[in-house]
């Protein structure tokens, strides 16, 4: 084997795993969201946030899904391209009187802006027996 074959295997090989590695956590990532779609309700226009948001989690470049409290979770969709999203540790919802509107109210991260399309509701009890199940079917 020549020392130029080594090379171009030494900068190949890490972007072929790189690659694979990108593919496995969109495959989880887009199984991780079709879980959240099935346990989503019809559309509403707003929702409360009495105590603010609990906690979020990215689910795609334009969904996330929102916790208000423990057991009561929505599934949002946001305007395109809201790109980097999955990719953000921090994020900003704007509210007014502690009321997220759909199509008024933004989600806000690093000097980026995406307006709110659609917010449903989700059967939480219901996801989480679904995951439960799916980590006991993986043996985990």
């Amino acid at each position: 084997m020549s020392v130029r074959t080594m090379v171009l295997m030494a900068a190949v090989i890490p972007f072929l795993a790189a690659c694979t590695s990108s593919a496995a956590f969109r495959e989880k990532r887009n199984a991780e969201l079709a879980i959240f779609e099935d346990h989503a309700g019809a559309p509403i226009d707003r929702i409360r946030t009495f105590n603010g948001i609990d906690r979020w989690q990215a689910l795609s470049e334009n969904k996330i899904a929102i916790w208000t409290s423990v057991n009561r979770a929505y599934l949002l969709t946001l305007d395109e391209p809201c790109s980097g999203l999955e990719f953000q540790h921090t994020i900003g919802i704007s509210s007014t009187n502690s009321t997220v509107h759909r199509r008024f109210d933004k989600v806000e991260f690093e000097r980026r802006v995406c307006f709110i399309e659609q917010i449903r509701p989700i059967d939480y009890k219901g996801l989480r027996a679904t995951q439960r199940e799916l980590r006991v079917a993986a043996g985990g």
